[in-house]
């Protein structure tokens, strides 16, 4: 069983750069795959129409490619799980980190093209629940 790791403001912020890197071409990747389903069925639609005994070369090319992007898309997604934070949401760029925040286990929230971790939410709350995180010194409000 794999240790729960919490994170602090600092070591979430520590991975920004990795996790843009990471997250940027996981969202490429997803186009890619998704225009080569498009192109590998358009493939297969000539190709049963010619009743070709064995795909066309193309056909197979397309395929390999078109597995190559899936491969390297869960292997980018497994190493963000690797470093302890969790891709919520590939198209719109969002990463959880567990932490410690006013005494709870929440997550820290962060967005792809955001500088740093500047907010957090429940654990179980999405994107859309999310809070700033209060700077130090700060004092959360009563209304």
């Amino acid at each position: 069983m794999n240790q729960l790791k919490t994170f602090t403001v600092e070591e979430a912020n520590r991975l920004i750069p990795k996790l843009t890197e990471k997250v940027t071409e996981i969202q490429r990747l997803q186009q890619e795959i998704l225009t080569k389903e498009v192109e590998i069925d358009a493939l297969e639609l000539v190709s049963a129409k010619g009743r070709e005994k064995k795909p066309p070369r193309e056909l197979a090319e397309e395929i390999e490619v078109y597995q190559e992007c899936v491969d390297r898309y869960d292997s980018l997604i497994d190493e963000i799980y690797k470093m302890g934070c969790f891709l919520k949401d590939a198209e719109a760029g969002l990463v959880d980190f567990y932490a410690v925040y006013q005494g709870r286990v929440v997550y820290f929230c962060w967005k792809l093209g955001e500088e740093r971790v500047g907010f957090w939410h429940e654990v179980g709350r999405g994107y859309a629940y999310r809070e700033p995180l209060l700077q130090e010194g700060e004092k959360e409000s009563s209304g």
